[in-house]
């Protein structure tokens, strides 16, 4: 079985299942059975894509954690739920729409998107390797509105040993709500543009005190052998400023 690079070290799939044995009881209690089952929008709304491909399924990958406390319930993702430890970077507001490739591209409504992703230094929060149980940064969910819209604001994540920068979502809808924390079914990832994410890795504060990432995007284990490179976000700001990005997730995910 070939080796694939998750988090900090090397581990195999098997590795990483065995790892995540302790977190299935906690199943029932994950994701997908914080929302409602999702609605469409019956009535006429404004354009949110002008394809309606579906959005490629990427991994979820080793690090989603239970969110069924309320608390997760939220847009700004940059401290745990009590307000503390907010996590420095460059800001991000992420706009996400969700639509209905098998329906006209329908906006869906009360669709619940889960987002996870390492702080600028590379670490994700609430896991034991990392030393961060029981934190609760940069992550959270939201229920798509009417529009089938939902924001987030958090900022560009870091990178760790053998993975791009990326985001993880996690998409719980009429066509699928699994619980499952190994599942990726209905799971994709998020990416950034290469030469982006260069500039800032080795010239922004904190991101340079890692500087270059060895793993391109055109490297990663996910980007294209399983996204396609489809789910690239696209940009608008300055790493001054912050940025804003909008991007269409076209349900079924399709592996």
């Amino acid at each position: 079985m070939k080796n694939k690079r998750y988090g900090n070290g090397l581990f195999t799939r098997r590795d990483v299942l065995g790892t995540l044995v302790g977190v299935i009881g906690l199943a029932t209690l994950a994701g997908c059975g914080n929302s409602n089952r999702s609605r469409e929008k019956k009535s006429a709304a404004k354009s949110t894509s002008t394809a309606c491909t579906v959005t490629p399924e990427g991994e979820i990958g080793p690090y989603f954690v239970d969110d069924s406390n309320s608390g997760f319930n939220r847009s700004n993702i940059l401290a745990n739920i009590d307000g503390t430890n907010i996590q420095s970077g460059i800001p991000l507001e992420l706009t996400i729409y969700i639509i209905n490739a098998e329906n006209a591209c329908r906006p869906m409504a009360d669709v619940q998107v889960d987002i996870w992703h390492c702080n600028a230094n590379g670490v994700y929060s609430d896991i034991d390797s990392e030393k961060t149980a029981g934190l609760t940064w940069l992550r959270g969910y939201q229920l798509s509105d009417s529009d089938g819209k939902l924001v987030f604001n958090t900022i560009i994540p870091g990178w760790y040993q053998g993975r791009t920068t990326h985001i993880h979502l996690r998409i719980c809808s009429i066509f699928n709500e699994s619980t499952s924390p190994f599942d990726s079914s209905n799971t994709t990832q998020l990416f950034f543009p290469q030469t982006t994410i260069d500039v800032i890795n080795t010239t922004v504060a904190p991101y340079k005190t890692k500087g270059a990432n060895t793993t391109t995007n055109a490297d990663d284990q996910v980007f294209s052998p399983q996204t396609g490179g489809k789910t690239v976000l696209p940009l608008s700001g300055n790493n001054t400023n912050g940025y804003s990005s909008s991007i269409t997730i076209s349900l079924p995910v399709a592996n």
